[in-house]
């Protein structure tokens, strides 16, 4: 399970992550704050990713691997685009998950890798499912 985007969850901060695009002082996400999440990305793809990604390139054509990349994200990004608290998690989620992407299949090629489409009853409406398709794109 590959979890761990900055701002994770920024609707309903149910499954909260561990990084953040910008940090309040007691440590938790600063889902108002409206600039870059670069520093969070960097984070979320040198402290996780990176690390992550070492440690299965160890086991690649060892044992059999399979990754689920960042369940909920994308679908969570489509359906709350226009909470103001998840502005910022746009540039998060899209650059964060290529990363993810392109590092672990890139570490383990042999790993089957599964990005997380929802199901129909929260993406089967027509304008969640075009901005998920366009978020994907």
């Amino acid at each position: 399970m590959v979890y761990d985007l900055p701002n994770r969850d920024c609707n309903a901060h149910a499954s909260n992550g561990e990084i953040c695009c910008k940090y309040n002082s007691d440590g938790t996400c600063d889902y108002s704050y409206s600039g870059t999440c670069d520093d969070g990305l960097n984070e979320y793809m040198t402290e996780y990713i990176d690390v992550f990604a070492e440690i299965i390139s160890r086991f690649d054509c060892l044992v059999d691997i399979a990754l689920v990349i960042e369940p909920d994200s994308l679908p969570n990004l489509a359906t709350n685009l226009d909470n103001p608290h998840c502005q910022n998690s746009y540039q998060s989620y899209t650059e964060g998950i290529s990363y993810a992407i392109d590092t672990l299949s890139a570490a383990a090629p042999h790993a089957t890798l599964y990005l997380d489409a929802a199901h129909g009853g929260w993406l089967g409406w027509a304008d969640n499912a075009n901005a998920f398709v366009d978020i994907v794109r």
